[in-house]
Order: C-alpha cells, then sequence, then structure tokens
C-alpha cells in the first residue's frame, strides 16, 4: 500500500496554502503524512513543479502533478504513473480533522475487488480526496485518460466499481473548503 497526500492545489478559496496551515502546532501536511506512515509502506507528496523548492513539502519524497491534468486529477495520475500495480491511499492536504480511526475504517472495510473504496459524505457525496484506488482503477486511468469526467475524480468514481462505506466519524472528513466558525473554532488555526 502506498499513500499519497495531494498538495498541488493553488488554496485559492482559503487565501493561503492550506497544506502549511498549522492546528496545535504542526502543520496539515506533517499530520497527514504521520497518519499515513503508520498505514502505507510508502508516502508521497503531490505537489505542481513550482512547488519543488518548497521546504515543507521537498522534506518528503515528492510526485510532480501531471501537467496533462487539472485539480486532484493531475495527482492522482502521478501516482498512477508512479506506480499503476500497486492499491495508494489518496487523501487531500484539506482534511484537518483526519483521525487514525478513519484512515484504519477505510483499510478495514477495503474491497479490493472494486475500482476504489471511498467514503460517502452526507454534505457532498462520495469523499473521493480520502480513499483506496486500487490498481484496476489506477491502470484504466492511465491507459485510457478519456475515462475521466471534467477533470473530476467524484465524477470519474461515479463511473467505477466502487465501494461505497459510511464514515464512523463524519468530522474527519471535512474539508477546509467549506470553513465556518464552529469548525475554525475547533481547529484553532495558527
Amino acid at each position: 500500500m502506498l499513500g499519497l497526500v495531494l498538495t498541488g492545489g493553488h488554496s485559492k478559496r482559503m487565501g493561503k496554502d492550506k497544506a502549511l496551515i498549522r492546528i496545535n502546532g504542526i502543520t496539515i501536511l506533517d499530520r497527514t503524512i504521520d497518519l499515513l506512515m503508520n498505514h502505507s509502506d510508502q508516502v508521497f507528496v503531490s505537489l505542481r513543479n513550482d512547488q519543488a523548492n518548497e521546504s515543507h513539502r521537498s522534506k518528503y519524497e515528492m510526485l510532480f502533478d501531471d501537467s496533462d491534468y487539472k485539480g486532484p486529477i493531475a495527482g492522482i495520475m502521478s501516482a498512477a504513473t508512479h506506480d499503476a500495480s500497486s492499491p495508494w491511499i489518496i487523501v487531500s492536504c484539506d482534511l484537518p480533522l483526519l483521525d487514525c480511526e478513519t484512515i484504519n475504517q477505510l483499510l478495514e472495510m477495503r474491497a479490493e475487488d472494486k475500482d476504489a473504496t471511498i467514503f460517502f459524505n452526507h454534505e457532498t457525496g462520495i469523499e473521493p480526496l480520502c480513499a483506496i484506488y486500487e490498481p484496476s482503477l489506477l491502470q484504466k486511468i492511465k491507459e485510457k485518460p478519456e475515462i475521466i469526467e471534467k477533470m473530476s475524480p467524484q465524477m470519474t468514481l461515479k463511473k467505477m466499481n466502487i465501494n461505497i462505506i459510511e464514515p464512523k466519524n463524519e468530522r474527519a472528513l471535512y474539508n477546509l473548503n467549506r470553513m465556518t466558525p464552529e469548525i475554525a473554532n475547533i481547529i484553532d488555526i495558527e
């Protein structure tokens, strides 16, 4: 099992680099890497070429986003290009409440015979950015990139054979793109 933290976004909605936001003294990137290190043989950071010298990202193994794609699909394609024969836990860098219990649940409920195992988020539908992508899916998108629907992992996964699971802790899937005052107080952004 390989791990990938997607950090190549421009963070336009947030106004600052989400991966480098500190919560209780640690960046979301470092926190997410630590979570995945406990469950993966090797963890990578997906990033844009112009982020290569950023000090936090550069201390990890890096995979550069495939420039033929946009958004999270660019990072997912970099994983497929790097190793489409291994399963990947793929997580975005904007899940500040992600926890070990949620990663454990994802692994325990993994269906290797499906293209992916993903959570269902009651606010947004399936959550493609905290999921296990199986080799079958990675090989499909690598060999036939035309199956990627509008550069959207969510729309693409809806067409695949996926294992959808209910999270025990829905708060763990809270995305910084949906910042509310209540959540801002909980995560105590520095």
